[in-house]
Parts: C-alpha cells; structure tokens; sequence
C-alpha cells in the first residue's frame, strides 16, 4: 500500500509544482530615423548619480557624543532623533528653572491673599472715616496696604513670566543636544562615533562639525559636464536615456532638470543635472552614469514618426502589425503601420525612438510584459 500511495503522489506533486523556466533570450537591432541619424542620440555625457537634497546633520550645541543611533545605509524619518550629546548639565538647568517657577507661583498665590486682605481692610476704613469712628492716619495706612498689595501681585506675576522664559530658554538647551534628521532619508556618510566631541563650528581640533551626510533617494539626479560648444543642443525638460556602469543592461527614462547658468573656466565645460523620471533600488547616490540627450519633439511634429526596422521584428497579431522592443529586459509590443520595405528592412510609423531596439524573430508565444534577455554578443 505504501509504495501505491507513493507511486500516486510523485506524478501529482510533478504537476502541480511550477517548472522554472529559463528566461527567453532574444536577439535585437537598433531602428533607424528616416531623414535623421540613426540610433545614436544626438549627445552623450558621463556623470555621477548626486542626491539633490542633502545634508550634513550637525548638533547645535557643544558636547560630547552619548547617543548615535545611525549606521550607514540606514533610512531615517524626519524629526528622528538619530543623535545626542550629553544633556545632564542642561537637565539640570531644566529642573532648576522648573523651580523657580513654581516659586513664583507660590509667591502670587501669597501676594493674591496679602491683596484680599488689604482690600478688605480699606473698605472697611472707608466706611468708618466719615462717621469719625477711625482717625485719617488710620485710613491711609489701610490705603497705602492695599496700593503695596497690588504692587505685590504685578511684581508677582511678572516673576512668572520671567520664570516661564528660564524654563522655554532650558527646554530649548535640552532640546539642542538632540540631533534630528532634517526630512526623510538615508545615512550617506557617517563622521562621528560615541565618545567624540561635536560642535556647531568644530572650531577645536579634536571636535566633529558634523555628525552624519543623509541624502534624500528620492531626489537623485545625474550631474554631468557638458562641453561649451555642445551646451546649445541641451534644454530644459529634454527627455534623456540614462546607463549606469553597474547595470549596464537597463536605460533609464530621464529629462534635464536643469542647466547651471555657469561655466567651468578651468574645464570649458557647463554642469547640467538630469533628473530620473523611474527609480529604483539598484540606483545609488555617486554611481557612474552616461546620458544620452534625445531630440525634443517639436509641437508640430506628427506623432507618429517614420522609422527603418528589420522587416524580420514584425509580426501580425491578427489585423495588427506589431513588433517588440527590448525595455528594461521586458518585451513591450509597439503598433506600428509598415508603409513600405527595401530588401530586408521596412519603413514603418509607430511610438518609437531612436534609441529603441527592436527584437528580431519574435516567437508566437512572446507577449507584451513577458521577461526577455539580450543574448551576449559572440
């Protein structure tokens, strides 16, 4: 019976559990701009990937280093505290100016009462002098008691202010030698350990200026150096490929962010930043990066150009003509119009660009989102 039951689960189990399969490898061509270059982008440039938002976090207070709470690559919140410097002189300052203040409201409670009295007192003398049942020096000893009386609680009363002011002042000393990440992000760079001293100017030598580098991931744009004779084909808002060093495989949609309306002097050169339109995990802050500046379209352009593919990257999808294009190492089907074909190329119209690569001999079975890789060139 037990080898029956086994003979019966083994094919079943081989049914049910999913087979890997091997990603699809696929070969692929660049398009071609009818009346333009082919795919090459009009201008190239090398940079690095530079967070936008950064910054060095450092304590406004002088003091030594008890709390550090960061590594680096670590993600913090903003208003987290990731820092502190010792605080138990500045707790002490704390608790004495919360003493001070309620002195002086124990001080306004007994000027408050002296006040009743003394007025109490007054008007009672008031009452008496005009039937002569007490004497003037009487009744303006009762009214200068209730004129010191009110003196008292307007001198009690700003001894409260004044303690409220010692103890804001002390809140905002204990306050100081905490150190808080300035928005969200993560820890670039860390300068300072447990133990150092750290200050708002580092003006001694032994002492830290700051404590960490955080950067914000979701402002990372690549800087790179435009020669001044090319700086004419870059404008603001122009779309843009982006190639990492270290993931070669993969482009980037971009567009320029901006053109630093100064030049280099020294390096004949411009610095413009282009900003990543998709991001994700494998994009770090100081990484080499290549940008690739693609035409603008113009507003009067048609909307579907005309480009030259291998007539081999088109099938029929029914009544549709259709071909692949490699993106991010994932198929993405394109309609397109064939509209005429030389040899072994066919001119077409469709959502493409230049910089597009179309994969050749598409199988029946390749469908839009399906996973696909480059095959290495022999």
């Amino acid at each position: 019976m037990g080898i029956v039951a086994v003979g019966l689960i083994v094919p079943a189990l081989v049914r049910l559990l999913p087979l890997s399969e091997p990603i699809l490898e696929v070969d692929t061509a660049p398009v071609r701009l009818i009346g333009g270059t082919p795919a090459e982008a009009p201008l190239t440039a090398s940079g690095y990937v530079v967070a936008q938002r950064q910054a060095s976090v450092a304590s406004k207070g002088t003091g030594r280093l008890e709390y550090l709470g960061i590594a680096i690559g670590s993600r913090v919140k903003a208003g987290e505290v990731i820092a502190r410097i010792e605080q138990a002189d500045m707790l002490a300052l704390q608790r004495q100016a919360r003493a001070r203040l309620e002195v002086a409201h124990a001080t306004l409670e007994n000027a408050r009462a002296e006040l009743q009295d003394a007025r109490l007192a007054y008007d009672r003398a008031k009452a008496l002098l005009p039937d002569q049942f007490i004497s003037q020096s009487e009744f303006d000893v009762a009214a200068n008691r209730l004129r010191k009386a009110e003196a008292s609680v307007r001198s009690a009363s700003a001894a409260i202010a004044a303690a409220e002011a010692d103890v804001l002042t002390a809140d905002v000393m204990v306050e100081n030698t905490k150190i808080r990440a300035p928005f969200d992000g993560i820890v670039l760079k860390k300068f300072a350990e447990v133990g150092e001293i750290v200050a708002p100017m580092a003006g001694a030598t032994n002492a830290r200026g700051a404590v960490a580098l955080i950067g914000d991931l979701k402002t990372l744009a690549v800087e790179v150096d435009i020669s001044e004779s090319a700086i004419t084909k870059v404008a603001p808002g122009q779309p843009a490929d982006i190639i990492l060093d270290a993931v070669p495989s993969t482009r980037y949609r971009g567009a320029v962010e901006q053109i630093v309306p100064t030049a280099d002097r020294s390096k004949g050169t411009v610095l413009a930043k282009i900003r990543f339109l998709e991001l994700d995990d494998r994009v770090l802050p100081e990484m080499s990066a290549k940008v690739s500046f693609l035409p603008s379209a113009k507003p009067d352009a048609t909307p579907s150009r005309q480009f030259v593919v291998p007539t081999a990257s088109l099938v029929r999808r029914g009544d549709r003509t259709v071909l692949y294009v490699l993106d991010h190492d994932v198929a993405r089907e394109i309609l397109v119009e064939e509209v005429g074909q030389q040899g072994r190329d066919s001119d077409v119209r469709g959502d493409l660009t230049v910089t597009a690569r179309v994969i050749l001999a598409p199988p029946p079975s390749l469908a839009d989102g399906a996973p696909v890789r480059a095959r290495a060139a022999q």
